[in-house]
């Protein structure tokens, strides 16, 4: 081997373990998300690969010496398709892709040992790769509904990179059974054009993509309450930003239900602290169900739940109450075995021309809240200056 083509390799190897080392790292210390590990052990079958590159002479002949990387290159490309498929949750490819991997790698077996096929056996891995990452570009930007920048840089470099492992492919064919040196000298100045760019490029960008997964996965856990999965206070107030600024945009109403759980306390002290949180887990899920799309669900305090209804009046809103009041009575807690009834106080208050922020609806339905639990608890109440709910279903004013 020529010396800069020796450089290339050396420096393919060590970073290869480099980035295997750093998903390991990150395999360990970011919940143990099983892509990270599969592309660890991608990386490091690509470091044995680019290492046994530089070792020809270590083999008993050329075609073991061929076999053994393109096997270490059959192991590398299945993991990273794997690790894809892990992240993004696709169904659409086998869930084992081994047995494929294998197949492919049996015809290279066969058509370097039993029929001896140049273009063949030099053509498959690149152009498995090629295919590979072309799905793996596809699975990047159809995994969310607005891909991240680094998903996006990520699919662009795959893409890239598979027109260059595709291009290597084609020329390795054109070869035929027997080596075209001409062709074969293509070939090798494509893949070691394309190779260092192209490999080192994708994995930063991979490596990229996971630190923005954990980004963003902070963040969530910065305004998510960790116990019932809901938004905590301080998300709720960010989405009641948002919902006001909205609001007041287009003009739509925007209403607020602050509720909590009756004598939550007397749960806690009758079947002990961790009862108390499968009932407030109970809680959370009876709320969620059948939310609407633009709906704010969050846990704000200790039993005390809040929601946001974009586009919900009054009206509606109370309705809403009204229905998650009736509906927790019928829907019990299951605590080992014994079923236990909850009812909830609720408080509703809507957005007015006079309000600068959606804080003064959430204090006027906190209110409201508080009121309903001083009349007796298992009730709705409103904000004093609106309207309630009558018999027949109308609203009037409390002053009548």
């Amino acid at each position: 081997m020529s010396s800069p083509v020796i450089y290339i390799l050396v420096a393919l190897t060590l970073i290869s373990a480099v980035i295997s080392l750093t998903f390991l790292l990150a395999w360990r210390t970011l919940g143990e998300k099983p892509y990270t590990l599969s592309w660890s052990i991608a990386f490091l079958a690509a470091t044995f690969h680019w290492a046994l590159t530089l070792m020809p002479n270590w083999f008993p002949s050329v075609e073991s010496y061929w076999l053994s990387i393109t096997a270490l290159s059959m192991v590398m490309i299945t993991l990273g398709l794997r690790g894809h498929c892990q992240r993004t949750g696709f169904r659409k490819l086998p869930q084992n892709l081994w047995p494929w991997s294998a197949g492919l790698y049996l015809v290279i077996v066969w058509t370097t040992i039993v029929e001896p096929h140049v273009g063949i056996s030099t053509s498959l891995v690149p152009g498995v790769a090629a295919i590979t990452l072309f799905l793996s570009a596809a699975m990047i930007m159809r995994h969310r509904e607005v891909s991240r920048p680094a998903e996006i840089a990520t699919a662009v470099t795959m893409v890239i990179f598979g027109i260059a492992q595709l291009t290597a492919s084609g020329i390795a064919l054109m070869q035929g059974a027997v080596v075209d040196v001409f062709l074969r000298e293509i070939y090798t100045h494509v893949s070691f054009m394309s190779m260092p760019a192209g490999y080192t490029g994708m994995a930063i960008f991979v490596l990229f993509m996971v630190a923005s997964d954990l980004s963003e996965e902070m963040k969530e856990l910065a305004v998510s309450d960790q116990l019932t999965g809901l938004l905590n206070r301080r998300g709720f107030g960010e989405h009641a930003a948002t919902a006001y600024a909205a609001a007041k945009r287009s003009g739509r109403p925007v209403s607020v239900i602050m509720t909590d759980i009756d004598r939550f306390k007397q749960i806690n002290d009758d079947f002990g602290h961790s009862a108390g949180d499968i009932a407030l887990c109970h809680f959370a899920a009876f709320l969620r169900v059948n939310r609407r799309e633009d709906d704010v669900t969050a846990r704000v305090g200790g039993e005390e739940f809040a929601l946001i209804l974009s586009g919900a009046d009054l009206a509606e809103a109370v309705r809403i109450a009204d229905e998650l009041c009736d509906r927790i009575q019928m829907t019990p807690v299951d605590l080992d075995g014994r079923q236990l009834v909850m009812t909830a106080s609720f408080g509703v208050a809507t957005l007015s021309d006079k309000d600068t922020g959606l804080a003064d609806v959430v204090l006027r339905a906190d209110r409201a809240l508080y009121r309903s639990k001083r009349e007796g608890r298992n009730r709705i109440d409103l904000e004093s200056s609106q309207m309630m709910l009558t018999l027949d279903g109308s609203l009037k004013p409390l002053s009548a």
